[in-house]
């Protein structure tokens, strides 16, 4: 099971957590009450897919069912005033938590998402982004007398105006989405993303009636957050923002008043495990692919772009948890912020790579989220499975973002 340290900010809440392991935390109540509890400006980024306020007595299809569309209580209108009382409170109790420079996603139908936007604007969030989240699997329309709803709203919005946000632009636009099928590789990400609805493997303990896909919440979480940032989701429901949250190492705090769900998102953070283990024998061939191509040649002060996600995911495991100090050779060659460098522990072998005309080493200390790949991990076979032939590879370190 993944363990690590807990978010410092649950330390001030009052109310007990329903459940808490490691960064994983859930509590059993009304959002506003533990929003309320959470320190100020202590939030990195929060999604939230509130009730959209549509279970009318209608019906809809499910595999080849005609099936009511009521969800529950909680999903009912309560009438326009109410219902966008409603969202402005928890907009802005949600504002409240939020770091300056901290952004909050709000998924949407045309039932709620155009009171959330009236509500995020009369707060004074700065919007940043509408996505359309297209569902090729959508259900079909019965009465034939409308167009097939098969998209939801999301809206992406800054807490304040003048912050600069965390995106992380590269990844949107290099990175590896299969489950996409309308981004294209290499290109820059656009704001309408195909995506199905949950797989069955993530319903197999149950399903909440609102349930997101994990390939869409884990796009938001490495979008607009960096590993250790905390993550709330205040309408938690079957976790799927916090199972997002957690494979990507980030800290999660979910809050929901059904039980039941609460349960389903416990059963669900059970299935996590690391994968790999840290000492396994097995490098991937995509993962020494990669490296064969690209990773060698920072060692001759080539650029080199971010590989695809699940290289980056495989890598990650072969770091320490630690801030490193490390020292890098800089020459005529070569300069000091690439986007992915190598450095070292060892100052004579960085002063291997100077040549006299200028040449210097320069020093700096980098902490866990900068680190792509520690050589100092792996094992034997490992390193000879990643090309590694060299004793001069052994205290290498692959960093990324070294400015």
């Amino acid at each position: 099971m993944l363990v690590a340290e807990k978010p410092k900010i649950l330390s001030i809440v009052k109310d007990k957590p329903y459940f808490k392991q490691g960064n994983f935390v859930l509590y059993l109540g009304d959002c506003l009450s533990v929003l309320a509890q959470l320190p100020e400006n202590s939030v990195d980024m929060i999604f939230a897919d509130p009730p959209y306020n549509l279970s009318n007595d209608g019906f809809s299809v499910h595999a080849g069912r005609m099936v009511s569309v009521n969800k529950g209580l909680w999903d009912k209108s309560k009438g326009f005033e109410d219902d966008y009382n409603f969202h402005f409170k928890w907009l802005e109790a949600c504002k409240r938590v939020l770091k300056p420079n901290g952004t909050l996603w709000v998924s949407g139908t045309y039932h709620s998402i155009y009171q959330c936007g009236h509500a995020l604007q009369a707060l004074e969030y700065h919007i940043l982004n509408d996505i359309a989240w297209f569902k090729p699997n959508a259900s079909p329309n019965l009465s034939c007398r409308f167009f097939t709803a098969s998209h939801e709203t999301i809206i992406w919005a800054r807490k304040e105006k003048k912050a600069k946000h965390t995106f992380n632009y590269g990844l949107m636009k290099e990175g590896n989405w299969p489950e996409d099928q309308l981004k294209k590789p290499g290109l820059q990400m656009r704001s309408v993303w195909s995506m199905g609805t949950p797989k069955p493997t993530e319903k197999k303990y149950g399903k909440h009636p609102t349930q997101k896909p994990l390939d869409l919440l884990k796009r938001i979480v490495l979008a607009s957050t960096n590993k250790g940032d905390v993550v709330l989701d205040p309408f938690a429901g079957s976790s799927t923002t916090g199972i997002a949250a957690i494979l990507n190492d980030r800290k999660f705090v979910g809050i929901d008043m059904e039980q039941k769900y609460l349960e389903l998102s416990k059963k669900r953070f059970s299935d996590i495990k690391i994968i790999p283990k840290k000492d396994s024998q097995d490098i991937p061939a995509f993962v020494s692919t990669w490296t064969d191509e690209y990773f060698h040649k920072s060692a001759f002060d080539k650029p080199i772009k971010l590989p695809r996600m699940e290289v980056i995911n495989y890598l990650a495991k072969f770091k320490k948890g630690d801030k490193v100090k490390l020292y890098r050779g800089i020459n005529k060659y070569n300069k000091e912020n690439e986007l992915i460098t190598s450095w070292t522990y060892n100052k004579k072998i960085a002063e291997n790579y100077i040549i006299k005309d200028g040449g210097k080493v320069i020093e700096r200390e980098f902490s866990p989220e900068d680190v792509l790949l520690d050589t100092t991990i792996l094992n034997e076979v490992q390193k000879k499975s990643l090309g590694y032939d060299y004793k001069i590879d052994d205290k290498e370190v692959l960093i990324i973002n070294s400015k």
